[in-house]
């Protein structure tokens, strides 16, 4: 057993349910909705931004620039082979396996119906321009929503670039990832997991997240028009010793079901550290380094991605 300080605290977790059963089962959380007024996060309620922290989980209304159209197509179809005509941009991408490091490229997931393909910011190019595009507003608003979570919780601007391996500037890394789960698969759709990073950026049209939220597991709906923000461990990490601080919840997919209708889809993009990084906590006499990104990830990903389906 690992004595990690950044190890969070082990909790035990019901089976993976299916859509139908947990439809039937739990309630959807009532998120905190937001919006950017130019680069500022703004809550809907007074008491939206605390909440937001607390869950783990908010609503952010898209702004009128972003079009999904693109990144809903190429989540649909880049697992298929590749094929002519209008889809030929968007398909294919089932073949990419041969990138240098082991966090890029197309991923088929063991124990999950999960399979997914990511791409960092430098290799987009390699998507269809539109979809780039999308990826670079969602990176954006990713960055907003950083910023104005380490104002909130009081860090001052100077410890920024320093405490997030320069995401907050808008530097490496930023993971645009396409999810597609296989409801001929019969096993759970993702495993309960943190993500490792710092802010989660979703665009989710149908129901199946789920998350553990106050010692509830509950349903993380999406809502027409907006997308679904959550934390993950770095923030988490960095201001656990700060009032207010950040929770990065654990969550995951419900088994999908299909009756000869689309799968499932989702993508996101996530900020992260740079694997050549350091992860730090935040005090009184301000950041402390606790340990290195790469052996943070490698922590992290360990009970991602396992068997191990009730204990995280």
């Amino acid at each position: 057993m690992t004595t990690s300080s950044t190890m969070r605290t082990p909790v035990k977790l019901p089976p993976m349910p299916s859509e139908s059963e947990a439809s039937k089962t739990y309630k959807s959380v009532d998120m905190a909705r937001s919006y950017l007024e130019g680069d500022n996060l703004i809550f809907d309620d007074n008491d939206g931004f605390d909440r937001a922290l607390r869950d783990g989980f908010f609503l952010l209304k898209a702004p009128s620039y972003m079009d999904f159209e693109h990144g809903d197509r190429f989540a649909y179809h880049f697992f298929e082979p590749a094929t002519e005509g209008d889809l030929r941009p968007y398909t294919g991408f089932k073949s990419y396996t041969t990138f240098s490091n082991s966090y890029e490229g197309y991923f088929d997931r063991e124990h999950d119906q999960w399979e997914h393909f990511r791409l960092e910011r430098k290799h987009w190019h390699l998507m269809p321009s539109e979809v780039a595009t999308l990826g670079r507003h969602m990176a954006h608003i990713g960055i907003c929503v950083l910023r104005s979570v380490l104002t909130y919780v009081g860090i001052p601007r100077r410890d920024w670039e320093l405490i997030t391996n320069g995401i907050s500037e808008g530097l490496e890394n930023q993971m645009l990832s396409f999810n597609h789960f296989r409801s001929e698969k019969a096993t759970r759709g993702s495993k309960f997991h943190r993500d490792s990073g710092w802010v989660t950026v979703l665009r989710s049209t149908e129901r199946g997240l789920l998350a553990y939220i106050n010692d509830e597991l509950l349903a993380i709906d999406p809502v027409p028009g907006h997308l679904i923000i959550n934390f993950g461990s770095s923030i988490e990490v960095l201001t656990e010793n700060l009032t207010p601080n950040v929770r990065a919840n654990i969550h995951g997919v419900a088994r999908t079901e299909r009756n000869g209708q689309r799968d499932r889809m989702s993508y996101v993009m996530f900020l992260v550290s740079n694997l050549a990084g350091n992860v730090y906590k935040y005090g009184p006499n301000g950041p402390t380094k606790v340990q290195s990104v790469k052996e943070f990830v490698i922590q992290e990903a360990s009970r991602t991605y396992d068997d191990d389906n009730d204990t995280l």
